[in-house]
């Protein structure tokens, strides 16, 4: 049976981006988990990430994924890209996140990722392999798997669609390496919801929104309905985030929780 979780950082009402205090209110959904921003707490002093690591430890809802993986100071590609800098940012991140019981990254991180001006896209791919094969041995240390997530072209100029989302997991070749699915990409990059099928074995999490707004899935639409089914024929029975904004948490997350529960039966 698949985990409905909600992506805290885009209902975040605080300074710290966190949004940790719409847990409660989730909880009483019955949501299954929550997903947080990773870079956000990152940035936190060392006092203010503990009290919130505090706060998620203690919270209703456990928190078994993170978003935003790397900050957008962490350079990943092109002359000036420091992977040593970024996997010593991602070992002390993983085992901070490993010991709450996160069990899943979502490398999107299209700052970090994106290819400078000038600089050749296929070499900009080669660095991303080389540092997602060294990312998975960290992960895999710390019991987690990455999953790597297509962005829209307003967004990202590498990893674009699901199609090439997956040709890069497979390039890569590591087990904790794995893809992510999200609904509102799919849809802004008008791709075929028929690609989804390629994700069958190599799918780890999905990420849901509808395109209006980006705003939480209160309506079975068709494009909805086609993502749980392809989900449903490959047999995907992982977690699958509300990545959405909302102006009432309250209302948006209980009229979700109906529909969502429906497509998945």
């Amino acid at each position: 049976m698949h985990r409905i979780g909600c992506c805290l950082n885009m209902v975040a009402r605080t300074p710290d981006g966190l949004g940790l205090e719409n847990i409660p209110t989730l909880a009483e959904r019955k949501f299954d988990y929550v997903e947080v921003s990773l870079s956000h707490l990152m940035a936190l002093s060392e006092p203010e990430r503990q009290k919130s690591v505090t706060t998620i430890k203690n919270s209703p809802l456990p928190c078994e994924a993170c978003n935003n993986f790397f900050p957008a100071k962490v350079t990943l590609t092109g002359p000036s890209a420091d992977h040593r800098a970024a996997l010593e940012y991602a070992s002390n991140a993983l085992s901070l996140v490993g010991s709450l019981g996160v069990r899943v990254i979502v490398f999107g991180s299209s700052k970090a990722r994106n290819v400078p001006n000038g600089f050749s896209r296929e070499r900009a791919w080669d660095q991303l392999v080389s540092f997602a094969r060294q990312l998975g041995k960290i992960a895999e240390e710390n019991g987690i798997t990455i999953t790597m997530e297509h962005l829209n072209r307003g967004e990202s100029n590498i990893l674009t669609s699901f199609s090439e989302n997956i040709r890069f997991v497979c390039e890569v070749g590591h087990p904790n390496i794995r893809a992510l699915a999200d609904l509102y990409h799919f849809s802004l990059e008008k791709e075929p919801i028929e690609n989804l099928y390629q994700g069958e074995g190599l799918l780890a999490h999905a990420h849901i929104a509808h395109l209006t707004g980006r705003s939480w899935p209160v309506a079975a639409t068709q494009d909805l309905k086609a993502f749980f089914n392809v989900l449903n024929d490959i047999g995907y029975q992982g977690r699958i985030s509300v990545e959405s904004y909302s102006e009432n948490v309250g209302a948006d997350s209980k009229e979700a929780l109906r529909v969502l529960k429906t497509l998945m039966s």
